[in-house]
Order: structure tokens, then sequence, then C-alpha cells
């Protein structure tokens, strides 16, 4: 069994005596609930500032420690020993004599409760006896920094100190729910929310599809799972298809962005009112985009019904991504494209609450409320790598503006393939991802749908919205004498003309 002696963030000492009773008994439950998650025993002793870990896996717990907010820094226990001088001293060069030739060194002891034994003693004490051993005292740089940590039970010696998340443990600071896009600013956004010991929540506006919702899904389980220890988040799937087409059908046309934006407010303001969060929270940063300009920010805030909270509002793009690198979801976030620029040119950029109340007087609200109602819940601790695979990769119909990729073989091509399909060997088509666009849909089909399956599983890992169709070539090829089978995948209505090319 492994020992680790944890110590809280400094800023937990600030906290009056109930408080930091109450944040630090949170993090001792997050911590035990991070180790069980991750398959690592756990014995957890808590006494004066210090939670003391017994694991049959400490590689593992130092992984995860690394990620749980609350922690400031840990170590891991090499020796402990009686708390007298001689045992100190023996353990401490048993411990570090064979490795400290050479280095430079500093001693660093420390009296957890009051105790007779001098820390300035132990310093010496110690530090002569590695001196002894070959070591080059350095108090200033020290390559190996030895920790001694005496109470009157015992003393515990280890090397160095490894950073921790910092931040407030996850559950001290109240509900909230994030609008997650899946990009960069968003994750960041909730991520900030949770270092703050926020339960955060996910409502996802969904405006592109199931690859779009695949890929967010990613995100918010990258952030829960790594980042989340102490709350099983949910994700709200909301599909904006209707809300939107009402929205471009009633307002003008400068003003869509910002309608839009108004529209996920109200989205996300009344899923946090049914979950009793006190918050939603978004990734915006001033002057980012035409919505993000003050003014629009301040006409778009009235649609929300609770408060809005916004951690990156003074960050610049590079600063977001650069943190999004360095909590892990910039590789998720960078290959999803904007789903929410839905106006190509000119948009409003300075508008005012009275003018966005006008352009929206006939937008019928009940549209939003439906889908509203009618959104999926998704439990994100019970996610599993199968789940985030085969719902996602197959459709039974094809959209009128798909790009249709036949991946048959070239004989199965030539006697049939759908009008206007582009044929491609699977591993050619993979070779030549750079070429395509990412801004158009790609169904693909091969004989069977195996190869397809696979074709369109790298496609959506490399952030396109592409989809295999159910059942390969036999799904999607009419039947001998009939026409049906083809015109419903196709989405079109009345007859097909010249289904089979020869």
């Amino acid at each position: 069994m492994g020992q680790i002696v944890i110590r809280p963030a400094a800023e937990l000492g600030t906290k009056s005596r109930q408080t930091r009773s109450h944040f630090q008994n949170t993090l001792r439950r997050n911590i035990g609930f991070a180790l069980k998650r991750a398959g690592a025993s756990c014995r957890l002793e808590q006494d004066f500032g210090r939670v003391y870990l017994e694991t049959d896996a400490p590689a593992v717990a130092t992984r995860v420690l690394t990620r749980v907010f609350g922690i400031g820094n840990f170590s891991v226990v090499e020796a402990d020993c009686a708390p007298n001088l001689d045992a100190i001293v023996a353990a401490a060069t048993a411990t570090f004599g064979p490795r400290i030739g050479g280095h430079r060194f500093a001693v660093r002891a420390k009296r957890v409760r009051a105790f007779d034994l001098s820390t300035q003693t132990i310093n010496e004490r110690v530090g002569e006896a590695l001196h002894h051993a070959g070591g080059i005292v350095d108090l200033g740089h020290p390559e190996i920094t030895v920790g001694v940590e005496v109470s009157p039970e015992g003393c515990k010696l280890f090397a160095d100190r490894l950073p921790g998340a910092q931040g407030l443990p996850v559950g001290v600071g109240g509900h909230v729910i994030a609008l997650l896009s899946g990009g960069f600013d968003s994750a960041v956004a909730a991520w900030r929310l949770m270092r703050r010991g926020v339960r955060v929540d996910y409502v996802f506006c969904n405006l592109g599809g199931g690859a779009y919702e695949r890929m967010v899904l990613h995100v918010a389980k990258a952030l829960h799972d790594t980042w989340g220890h102490g709350h099983l988040a949910r994700l709200h799937v909301v599909e904006f298809a209707e809300p939107l087409n009402a929205l471009q059908a009633t307002v003008p046309k400068q003003f869509w962005q910002v309608v839009l934006k108004r529209q996920m407010y109200r989205a996300g303001s009344a899923i946090a009112a049914a979950e009793g969060a006190s918050a939603i929270v978004t990734g915006e940063s001033l002057g980012q985009v035409s919505s993000q300009t003050l003014a629009n920010l301040c006409a778009i805030e009235p649609a929300a019904t609770l408060p809005v909270l916004r951690p990156l509002i003074g960050f610049d793009k590079q600063e977001v991504i650069d943190e999004a690198q360095r909590i892990g979801t910039a590789p998720l976030s960078r290959r999803i494209k904007e789903y929410c620029d839905i106006v190509p040119s000119d948009p409003v950029t300075a508008t005012t609450r009275a003018r966005i109340d006008a352009a929206e007087i006939n937008l019928d609200g009940g549209v939003l409320a439906a889908a509203v109602a009618a959104r999926r819940e998704i439990a994100l601790h019970h996610l599993k790598p199968a789940d985030l695979r085969a719902p996602y990769l197959f459709t039974e119909r094809i959209p009128g503006d798909a790009a249709i990729i036949d991946c048959q073989p070239e004989s199965g091509f030539g006697r049939w393939h759908v009008p206007g399909a582009a044929h491609w060997d699977p591993a050619a088509l993979l070779d030549h991802l750079g070429e395509l666009s990412k801004d158009r849909t790609y169904v693909v089909y091969c004989a069977h749908g195996v190869q397809s399956a696979g074709v369109v599983e790298m496609m959506q890992q490399a952030g396109f919205e592409a989809y295999a169709f159910q059942g390969g070539g036999r799904g999607v090829a009419p039947p001998p004498g009939g026409r049906r089978s083809l015109a419903k995948a196709l989405g079109t209505k009345g007859s097909i003309p010249n289904l089979f090319l020869h």
C-alpha cells in the first residue's frame, strides 16, 4: 500500500472554522469519488489540515489527484518512522542517501501539530547526514527537496511536492447550467466555474445533427471524467432546428445572430429553473464576435431569467485556446466547426434591447418551449465508448444537400450507385480528407455498411459531419421493380427517374 499526504489549497485555510470543515469534508469525499472512478483503493483520514491517503495504486492516485479541485499540493510518502530525531535521521539517510550523491538538496521540516522537536534541529541533523552521504546543500535552488512532516503520532518523509488543481472542491459553490457548444470558449468557461467549486450541468443547443452532438458529447465527457470529481453531470440536448427555422422566418436577417443567442439564453434559463440551478454560464468574451460586443450583450442579456456568468469576458482568443490546451479539451474543440454563425455578412454589431424586442415581436415562443420540453438528458457518467460511437454513425435518410460517397468496389459501383454519388476507395478517401470541405454534410455507403461505418468514424473524428447509410448499399438501393426505398432515403416525393445506372 502506498501513502500520500494531501494538502488542501491555501484558500481553504482562509475560511471560518465551520466553512473550512465543510470544504475539507467535501474535498475528502471528492478524492474518494475520483479514486473509485479510476479503480484505485482508497482509505482516507483527515487531521489538522491534511488528508492522508492509503491506496493500492499510488501511480494512478498521483495522476488523478492533480485534477481534483481543492488540492493545493500532495506528496508520495517514501518512509515513515517514530517521531524522534534519531529515527528521523536514520529513515532519511536510508531513503534518500543512495540517490543524493552529487545532487543539490534541501531539507524542509514541518510540525503538523504542536511538538517539542524543533524543525530547525531536524533540518540541520538530516541535512548533515545527507551531506555526509554525498549531497550538496543548496537551500535556494535544490534539485531534491526532502520533506519531513512530524507529529506526536509519527513522522512521514517524502521528496518534493506535486501541484494540485487548486480552486475549491466541486460541490461547495452551488449549481449552474453551462451553455456548451463544444468550442474552446464554452468548455473553458465551464471548467472555470468547476474550479470555483460549482456543480456544472450542460445545455447543448444542437444546430448540426448527430455528428455535431457526438463531438460535443466528447467534450462534455472529457470535462466530467477529468475534472468533475464530486458531481454526476448531465447534458441536456435541445434540438434547435425548428427554433432556428422559426427565427429565420420572422426576424430580419441582420438580427439573426443576436436573436439566436437570446433563444439560447431562454433555453438555458428554462432548463436551469427546472433543475434548480442558480445561473447560466456562457463562454462569451467581449468583442470576440458580432454578438459579443458590449451593446449586443446588453441587448441579449434581458432574455435570461437568471444571472448570466461570463468567466471569460476579458480573455482574448489565444488565452482561451491556451487554457483549453492545459485542461485537455483543445484537441476535441479544435475539430468542431462554428454552427452558430448563421449570418454570413453584415450582422448587427451595436443594437439595443428595444430594437431586438421589436425585431422578434412575431417570433413564436411556443416553438422554443416545445424544443426545450422535448430535450433529451444524457447522464455523462453512464456513457461508455460504444455509446459515443454507434448511435451517431448511421442515418436512414440522405439530406437533400448532402454529398454522397460510394465506397463499393469498382464492379459494384458500375452495376448501380446513387445518382450523383462520388466513387472513392475507402483508404484513398481517408488519405484525401484534407481536400474535402467541412461545410458539407456527407453520407457514405458501401456494399454492406461495414467499411462505410469505419470511414465515417474517421471522418467524424476529423471534424466532418458525416454518416454511414444504415444497411449499406442494400439499404439505399431500390428493390427490384420498386423505387420507394430510395425515395424514402432521399427524402423526396414522387418518382425518381434514372435510378439504375449501368
